[in-house]
């Protein structure tokens, strides 16, 4: 199979990557004047050309929005107007990049202190029409530190009714949404809580400051409905749950496969767990003497589950449907998975070499004299973004 890779050299700070109708969106947050505000560029590999999503409008970087549907042609922004009476209205907004138009969604009024971060706001859109709209705030205590104590708050908003619905439901009010990843095209999943390894306002070894972490599965018709009903505890598949000394590290999406890592710093072990939605599966690999710095460990790769593990001074990758040792570093430094690609660096003179494998026969394919930034990959199509 006939891959394309392209390799891009980006300056600046590169805030995230997204792919729609095959182009590649760009984000970055501004610097100097502007600063707090992102830029949207559209990268076309076809044409060769990039181009910025209305330049002319100021995009607020502290509205977090994030898409939770499939398939999605639409990038999300919000905009900012403070009214000069401690209170701001927040825009938001969709632009379809394939028809270049705007469509406006819904305001919200919320106070000031959206700007000076004590309020954070994350937009979950599920639909077209419909988002999930969370407001977090941070109980500042006597001592003025800021470590935990985070009030949630939950509405879904529909373009269409223009009549918000309060969200009751105990888990999400008192643990907050994380993140939702659409599975499908129907399904998603969610993860509530939050742990200190992700969200600088909570404090490593509080248990007071700590939040119920948990990872479910559910329809998303089936939970707006219940949304909509107004319960109390909204019915999911639970997949796992954990509290205080255990954490789970952002779950990820890939093929047939949800993983994600149940982390133990205290005894320097994580549990790398690879739930196969299709079949129901649960596979679960062990990894010993963790580093704090160091903890994304599970990986999915052309529908294959494997843990990333060190064995003396050899990068090791275990296959846990075969439980064989199939790929090795040892005289490289791993750096990341790119889809099927495995980028590594190799030391030569004082300079390092970016190399690029490609899986499962492990040939370098490039070799560039180069720092990596991130990655993307989209079908046969891989964007590794360099300096």
């Amino acid at each position: 199979m006939n891959i394309n890779i392209n390799l891009i050299r980006k300056k600046g700070d590169l805030y995230d990557l997204l792919v729609r109708d095959n182009k590649i969106i760009e984000l970055y947050h501004n610097d100097g004047e502007r600063g707090g505000e992102l830029s949207f560029f559209i990268y076309e590999p076809k044409n060769n050309t990039i181009t910025e999503v209305e330049p002319e409008v100021r995009k607020a970087d502290f509205v977090n929005i994030r898409v939770a549907y499939k398939p999605c042609t639409e990038v999300y922004y919000a905009t900012c107007k403070d009214n000069g009476d401690a209170t701001v209205d927040i825009n938001l907004y969709a632009y379809n990049i394939t028809t270049k138009e705007t469509r406006f969604l819904f305001s919200l009024n919320e106070s000031a202190t959206v700007l000076s971060g004590l309020k954070r706001i994350k937009v979950f859109v599920l639909s077209r029409t419909q988002m999930l709209i969370q407001t977090e705030i941070v109980d500042v205590r006597a001592t003025d530190s800021l470590m935990g104590n985070i009030v949630f708050t939950q509405a879904l908003y529909d373009t269409e009714t223009n009549e918000p619905i309060e969200i009751i439901e105990e888990n999400f009010n008192n643990n907050g949404i994380n993140s939702i990843v659409p599975l499908n095209e129907t399904d998603i999943m969610i993860k509530t809580g939050f742990s200190y390894l992700e969200d600088s306002r909570l404090t490593y070894g509080s248990e007071k400051d700590a939040l119920i972490e948990s990872v479910y599965i559910t329809s998303t018709a089936k939970f707006v409905a219940d949304i909509a009903l107004k319960l109390t505890n909204i019915d999911m598949k639970l997949l796992v749950s954990t509290y205080f000394d255990r954490y789970i590290l952002k779950p990820e999406v890939r093929d047939d496969y949800i993983f994600y890592n149940i982390v133990d710093l205290n005894n320097r072990e994580s549990d790398c767990v690879f739930y196969n939605y299709v079949t129901g599966e649960k596979i679960t690999g062990k990894n010993t003497e963790i580093e704090p710095e160091d903890l994304r460990l599970a990986y999915v790769i052309r529908n294959t589950p494997y843990v990333r593990k060190y064995i003396e001074d050899t990068c090791e990758f275990v296959n846990l449907l075969s439980a064989e040792n199939d790929i090795s570093f040892y005289d490289e430094d791993f750096v990341d998975v790119c889809g099927d690609l495995f980028i590594t660096y190799r030391r030569h003179g004082r300079r390092n070499h970016l190399r690029i494998y490609r899986y499962p026969h492990m040939d370098v394919i490039t070799e560039e004299k180069c720092v990596y930034v991130t990655g993307i990959a989209h079908e046969n199509n891989y964007y590794i973004y360099i300096t």
